[in-house]
């Protein structure tokens, strides 16, 4: 990429999900006999401008917010991705307990319409979020006989 001498980049960090304004300061031009080559001075938002060869950051380099925000919208998605891929493949432990890939129009979770039954029964289960569910346990013995 060339950049010119005033210019604002963005840099996103590698590490964290941070995006940093450099101001480049400088642009080096250098020729040898194994070629040419340039490399560029960035000034940092830091107390005391702090500058730094742009290379040496690890950091990707954006000349708009735009651009940085759709690589941090694709860094995202493909965490979300793996996350709920990971979701998926750890849900085959359940496989012994589905009778149908069809959603029933009652989730087990839900509660009873009388609660009458006792308490011994039903299983608590932390949802999460202070969400706390009852699974008929009677219910999850009939899948299991039905299933062998």
């Amino acid at each position: 990429m060339n950049f010119s001498v005033g210019q604002i980049i963005y840099l996103l960090t590698r590490k964290d999900p941070k995006v940093y304004p450099a101001l480049v300061s400088e642009e080096i031009n250098k020729r040898s006999l194994s070629g040419e080559s340039t490399s560029y001075m960035v000034k940092l938002p830091t107390e005391d401008t702090k500058e730094i060869e742009l290379n040496k950051l690890d950091a990707e380099v954006f000349i708009s917010l735009d651009e940085a925000r759709d690589k941090m919208i694709e860094r995202a998605t493909g965490q979300i991705n793996l996350i709920l891929e990971k979701a998926k493949s750890i849900s085959s432990v359940f496989d012994e307990f589905i009778t149908s890939k069809e959603n029933s129009t009652q989730s087990p979770l839900d509660e009873p319409e009388g609660d009458n039954l006792s308490d011994a029964e039903y299983a608590s289960v932390d949802l999460g979020n202070g969400k706390v569910g009852r699974i008929d346990v009677s219910s999850i013995n009939k899948i299991k006989e039905m299933s062998q």
